[in-house]
């Protein structure tokens, strides 16, 4: 239904009030009449406006508070791209301007003779004798080799002296109590080398004779190149093997040697001395030296001496009781044994 306006409604309402009052004949008061619809029209007003007034009046609309929250925002630095590499073709290399290298094992071997006396103080008697000589690597062209070789060497040889002292000192309470001693003491202490043009093999030995009888033997090879200490495990692919091949090579050796010119007051040197009652002649009868004899194997590339020769000889040494017994070999019998680094220092 279509609502009515407030000032439509009263004029409709007035103009039906004065028909009806027209068509009723009766006699009525217009003035009273007048003012009672003047009234009812206000009163019709009045509402309409109260009315308007109430809808239009605004609406609380609830205060919706934003809060902004400031972060602070910490820009990362991106990680740089790497490059990508690009892969070239395979070229041939020119080796037309390269230049050859020649490793140099120059080095010198210096051997000094020594001879001191240990004397009883104040008097002219004799209580040790402590000689031989010394030995020294000079002049090498890796100096960390021939430093470690001279450490080694010279701690042998001041194990030598420091035995020396110990004896001279018993000498000495000896003869203190007894005002002489039995006989003096000896030590000696001696190095031999070997070289093959790379590697050098030093033996070293110190004896006390006298009262006391010791000997203590040491040795040692390095490759005066790389610095390599060389040992049968460095060298060969079966270190017990080639030990066993080279104790069979070395008695064999012996076994085959001229017999040396013996005194017969001093029938020493793997020999034994037989006397016979009736005609009082002493025979020597050599002792059969086998394999297992040996307390000991040494394996010295090159010959018994300093002058330059094959690098397929080597030197080898077999130590029974405190003696030392040696034969040159050809290590070629011996060369399935060793390794590439074993081979290059033999067969280089």
């Amino acid at each position: 239904m279509k609502k009515l306006e407030g000032n439509k409604l009263v004029a409709l309402i007035i103009s039906a009030g004065m028909t009806t009052t027209f068509l009723a004949a009766c006699s009525i008061n217009t003035d009273k009449l007048g003012q009672g619809i003047s009234d009812l029209g206000n009163a019709f007003i009045n509402e309409t406006e109260t009315e308007q007034t109430i809808n239009s009046a605004p609406s609380e609309t609830a205060t919706e508070t934003t809060v902004i929250e400031e972060t602070t925002t910490t820009e990362s630095t991106p990680a740089p791209t790497a490059t990508p590499t690009p892969t070239l073709p395979p070229q041939r290399v020119d080796y037309s301007n390269y230049t050859e290298i020649n490793l140099s094992d120059t080095f010198t071997v210096s051997l000094e003779s020594f001879a001191e006396v240990g004397y009883v103080e104040g008097k002219d008697f004799i209580l040790t004798k402590f000689e031989g000589n010394r030995f020294v690597v000079t002049k090498a062209a890796n100096e960390t080799v021939m430093n470690s070789i001279n450490l080694i060497v010279d701690g042998f040889y001041k194990e030598a002296e420091g035995a020396h002292d110990r004896v001279y000192g018993k000498a000495k309470a000896e003869y203190a109590l007894k005002g002489s001693i039995e006989e003096p003491y000896t030590v000696l202490c001696d190095f031999q080398y070997t070289v093959n043009g790379r590697v050098l093999s030093v033996l070293m030995v110190y004896e006390i004779t006298g009262p006391e009888n010791k000997t203590v033997i040491d040795f040692a090879s390095f490759d005066m190149i790389s610095g390599q200490y060389i040992t049968f495990n460095s060298i060969c692919k079966d270190p017990a093997g080639l030990e066993n091949a080279l104790r069979a090579g070395l008695a064999n050796s012996l076994k085959i040697q001229p017999k040396p010119s013996v005194d017969v007051t001093n029938a020493t040197e793997g020999f034994t001395a037989e006397t016979t009652a009736a005609t009082s002649e002493t025979t020597l009868t050599a002792k059969t030296i086998e394999a297992k004899d040996f307390d000991a194997i040494y394996l010295a590339p090159g010959p018994a001496t300093s002058e330059p020769a094959n690098n397929n000889f080597a030197t080898l040494y077999g130590v029974i009781d405190g003696k030392v017994y040696s034969a040159v070999i050809d290590m070629n019998a011996y060369k399935d044994f060793l390794n590439r680094y074993g081979q290059s220092i033999f067969f280089s």
